[in-house]
């Protein structure tokens, strides 16, 4: 495939790898909008990101990077969101099984939280759409509020590619960090108390540090799958939810350009192995 991705895409679909064929070119299409220099894409790139994550209205540039780069940061912007919010409600369960609930009830909260992976992913995925669909348990739910005129639409937008992405993914943010928040000794949260910490600084300052090995290992975990994921997208996104796992599917299979496909794979998989050092250096501590 890293071969491939220096190729061109013949007339019939064929990749060649001559001579005259093999070089930059696909890198170049992915990145480089035509007629563009470098320093203008990273800016024409840094323009268009600011304008899609603020909610205010400012304009900076009328172009914009090409469609390629879009799905990819759409793609990392959707792993960021979910990696957080797993954190946000896997962390507490993770902490509540390991230090708050009952010792004879820990393993049947473990088992509970591994319980849906013993269904097909792709069955967990089709429940989920199910829940979510317009006749669905929660928009009904929902619709019922006295204050609701009519159910929302929870199916085919951004919404729905974030809850199947944080489905799918938050046991692997809870099982690491309860792992790691096992492990502490609580006897050292509890000498801070006695210095004069109250009960959250006390956290902030001796439980939480020691359990960021296993929030570090619970991120990594939720945040490559969903940068890269296909089938979600997919099944329940739609088609303003295009990711670059879709793109890719797409450019190996009905496009059959396999050298572009192989291209947008390599910088996907440099991105997150970017990503993932740098985030392992600033927070991962010991697991660097």
């Amino acid at each position: 495939m890293f071969v491939y991705s220096f190729g061109e895409r013949g007339a019939f679909g064929q990749v060649l790898l001559g001579l005259d064929q093999l070089g930059l070119q696909n890198y170049q299409t992915f990145f480089i909008p035509e007629g563009m220099s470098i320093l203008q894409t990273l800016w024409v790139t840094v323009a268009w990101f600011l304008e899609w994550v603020t909610p205010t209205t400012f304009h900076l540039t009328d172009a914009e990077p090409t469609a390629y780069v879009q799905l990819t940061i759409r793609s990392i912007w959707y792993g960021i969101i979910a990696t957080l919010v797993c954190v946000a409600v896997g962390y507490p369960a993770a902490y509540y099984v390991a230090k708050l609930a009952p010792e004879r009830h820990r393993n049947l909260l473990l088992a509970l939280i591994v319980l849906p992976y013993w269904a097909s992913y792709l069955v967990r995925i089709y429940a989920v759409k199910l829940l979510l669909a317009r006749n669905g348990i929660v928009p009904s739910l929902i619709g019922a509020l006295p204050f609701v005129s009519e159910p929302p639409s929870l199916l085919y937008n951004n919404f729905s590619v974030e809850f199947g992405l944080i489905y799918i993914w938050l046991p692997f943010m809870i099982l690491p960090a309860y792992a790691s928040i096992e492990q502490i000794d609580f006897t050292m949260q509890e000498a801070a108390m006695d210095l004069g910490a109250d009960r959250l600084d006390a956290f902030l300052r001796v439980t939480f540090p020691l359990s960021l090995p296993g929030v570090v290992a619970g991120s990594i975990l939720v945040f490559i799958p969903s940068v890269g994921a296909y089938v979600i997208p997919e099944l329940l996104g739609g088609p303003n939810n295009a990711t670059i796992g879709r793109f890719i599917a797409s450019q190996f299979g009905a496009a059959g350009n396999w050298p572009l496909g192989a291209a947008a794979s390599f910088v996907l998989m440099a991105i997150m192995m970017g990503s993932i050092w740098i985030y392992l250096k600033r927070a991962g501590g010991g697991l660097a």
